[in-house]
């Protein structure tokens, strides 16, 4: 014989109050949870895109000098008038990667910038979570206590943690 499983009941207005109250951080705790993963996610997502970035005006400023040193080898050589054409080709080339890698540079800085920000929304969403978590265990002593104010403390964690999540 399966013996009945005992479910508790709310026995007055003072418990479902703090019910209500936990279910509702519980809910904002689920969206600044979601709010800090995609945060953080983005964060990772936009340093790897910077990292790339970084490589490319690295491989840019390298082939940059390679054409700077190939143009001044040529123009230390013995008549260096039969190679004007090769050394402003070289001098051209030099150019071009300078400017491709002020554009890389300028495009690397705003992802850096990107994932700063998304990495500092992720560190807001972590403290406002804590607030949040806790929040709900000093709650939930409320109702096992009774008192009161467990319930106003839990209150006012929550309200920290709504604040840090937005400030």
């Amino acid at each position: 014989m399966s013996e009945d499983i005992e479910i508790p009941e709310v026995k007055d207005s003072f418990e479902k109050r703090i019910a209500i109250s936990i279910a509702i951080i519980a809910v904002l705790l689920s969206y600044i949870g979601m709010k800090g993963d995609n945060a953080k996610t983005d964060a990772i997502i936009k340093t790897n895109e910077a990292s790339n970035k970084w490589g490319q005006f690295q491989a840019n400023s390298m082939k940059g000098h390679m054409a700077e040193m190939e143009a001044d080898l040529l123009k230390a050589m013995p008549n260096p008038e039969a190679n004007a054409k090769k050394i402003e080709e070289k001098e051209a080339d030099v150019k071009e990667y300078d400017t491709k890698k002020a554009e890389i540079k300028k495009t690397a800085e705003e992802l850096v910038a990107q994932a700063k920000v998304q990495s500092d929304m992720n560190d807001r969403c972590d403290f406002a979570a804590l607030f949040l978590q806790i929040s709900v265990v000093i709650c939930s002593v409320a109702i096992l206590s009774r008192m009161q104010v467990f319930w106003f403390g839990g209150l006012i964690l929550a309200a920290i943690g709504v604040w840090k999540f937005f400030f």
